[in-house]
C-alpha cells in the first residue's frame, strides 16, 4: 500500500493567533494546542450549518406568505412562479468563511470522530431544509455549494493519514492508493483514493474522490463523495452530494441531497432518494421512493413505486405491480411516456399511456390513453382515450 500526505498548507490570517496558541501550549505541557484546535475546528463546521439554516428560514418565511397571497387571490399561477423563481435566486449563500490555520499536524486521536459527528450532522439537516424549501431548480446548485463550503472549511486541516494493517485513516487530507484489498477506508476531511477501492467498508465524513471504482460491504458518506467508475456496495447510504461515474449496484440504497449515477442503478432491493436523483441510464429494484424531482434516462422498474413530487420528474417509462405518485408541491409534475402496473394512482402527471388493472386518475393529470379495467378520473383531470385491456 501507498500512501502519501497531502502537502502542508501555508499559513493564513490566523497565524498570530495560532502563534500565541503554540505559546500557551509550551506552558501547559502541551496540552493547549490539541484543545484548542479541537474546539476552533468543531465550532468551524458548526458555523457552517447555523449560517445556512438562517438563510432558508428566511426563504422559508418569504415562501409562505407568497403561498398565502396566491391562496387569497391575490396573484395568479405565472406571477407566483416569477416572484418565487426571484427569491430562489437570491436565496445564495455566502463566501465560505476561513477557518483558524493550524500550526502544526493534527495530532488529535478523536479528530476523525468530531469531524464525522459534525459533518454528518451539517449535511443531513440541510439537506432536509433544502429538499423542503429550495426550488427543485436550485436544488443541485445549493447542496454542491454547501458541500464546497464544507471542502473550504476541511482543506486548511492539517493532513494526517495513518496505515496500519487493513485499516486506512485519513484525517484532515490526505492521498492514498490501495493495490489490495483493506477492511475498513475512513476520512474525515478531505481525501483521494488514486485506485480502485476494495473493502469491507467504506465511510466518510467530508469530501472523497476515489478514481477508480469501489466495491465494499457498506459505504456511508456524509459530505461530497465522487467515484471515477463503477460502485457495488450491500449497503450504500449517502447524504449531501453524490457522483457516480458508472453503474450503481447495491441492496439497499439510500441517498439525500443530490445523487448522480452516469450508469444504471441495479440489482437493488430499495432504492430510497430524498432531494435529487439523476440517473442516465435505468433503475431495477424492488422498492423505489422518492421525495423529491428526478431525472431518469430509460425504465424504471420496481415492484413498488411511491414517489411524492417535490419537482419535476421525468422517465420514459414506470413499471411495476404497485404505483403510487402523489403531489408535493405546486411545481411538482411527473412526465412519463408509459405507466404500467396492476394497481396505480396519479396525481400531477402527464402520460401517453397508462395500463393498469386498476387505475385512478387523480388531480390535474394529463392522460392520452388510459387502459384499465377499472378506471377512475378526477374532475380536474383530463384522459382523451379510455379503453379496456381488450380494446388494443
Amino acid at each position: 500500500m501507498d500512501v502519501r500526505t497531502a502537502s502542508e498548507l501555508s499559513r493564513g490570517r490566523y497565524g498570530e493567533a495560532v502563534a500565541m496558541s503554540e505559546e500557551e501550549s509550551r506552558e501547559d505541557k502541551g496540552k493547549g494546542p490539541a484543545k484548542e484546535e479541537k474546539k476552533l475546528q468543531e465550532e468551524e463546521l458548526r458555523k457552517i450549518l447555523r449560517e445556512e439554516e438562517k438563510r432558508l428560514k428566511e426563504h422559508e418565511r418569504r415562501l409562505q406568505k407568497l403561498e398565502e397571497r396566491l391562496a387569497r387571490g391575490e396573484i395568479g399561477e405565472d406571477t407566483y412562479r416569477e416572484i418565487r423563481a426571484r427569491h430562489d435566486a437570491r436565496a445564495e449563500p455566502t463566501e465560505p468563511p476561513v477557518p483558524p490555520e493550524p500550526g502544526e499536524e493534527a495530532g488529535l486521536e478523536d479528530l476523525g470522530t468530531i469531524l464525522e459527528e459534525t459533518i454528518g450532522s451539517v449535511m443531513e439537516q440541510v439537506s432536509r431544509r433544502l429538499e423542503a424549501t429550495v426550488g427543485s431548480e436550485n436544488f443541485e446548485r445549493r447542496m454542491e455549494e454547501v458541500g464546497n463550503r464544507v471542502r473550504e472549511a476541511l482543506s486548511r486541516i492539517g493532513p494526517r493519514v495513518e496505515a496500519g494493517g487493513q485499516k486506512v485513516v485519513i484525517s484532515g487530507s490526505g492521498v492514498v492508493a490501495s493495490d489490495t484489498p483493506i477492511d475498513e477506508l475512513k476520512c474525515a476531511g478531505s481525501g483521494k483514493v488514486t485506485s480502485d477501492l476494495r473493502a469491507r467498508e467504506v465511510r466518510v465524513s467530508g469530501a472523497c474522490r476515489i478514481e477508480g471504482y469501489c466495491e465494499a460491504d457498506e459505504v456511508h458518506a456524509s459530505g461530497a463523495l465522487k467515484v471515477g467508475s463503477h460502485v457495488q456496495a450491500k449497503e450504500f447510504h449517502v447524504s449531501g452530494t453524490t457522483k457516480i461515474a458508472s453503474d450503481l449496484r447495491g441492496k439497499e440504497i439510500h441517498a439525500s441531497g443530490a445523487l448522480s449515477v452516469e450508469g444504471s442503478i441495479l440489482e437493488a432491493q430499495e432504492v430510497r432518494v430524498t432531494g435529487q436523483l439523476e440517473v442516465a441510464g435505468r433503475v431495477e429494484t424492488e422498492e423505489f421512493t422518492s421525495r423529491g424531482r428526478f431525472r431518469i434516462g430509460e425504465e424504471l422498474n420496481a415492484q413498488e413505486v411511491d414517489i411524492r413530487l417535490q419537482g419535476r420528474c421525468r422517465v420514459p417509462t414506470i413499471k411495476g405491480q404497485d404505483i403510487r405518485v402523489r403531489g408535493g408541491r405546486r411545481d411538482g409534475q411527473l412526465r412519463a411516456e408509459v405507466v404500467e402496473g396492476q394497481k396505480v394512482y396519479l396525481e400531477n402527471t402527464r402520460a401517453d399511456l397508462v395500463r393498469g388493472n386498476k387505475v385512478r386518475i387523480g388531480p390535474f393529470c394529463s392522460i392520452d390513453v388510459a387502459e384499465a379495467a377499472e378506471l377512475e378520473v378526477h374532475e380536474t383531470s383530463t384522459v382523451k382515450e379510455q379503453r379496456r385491456p381488450t380494446e388494443r
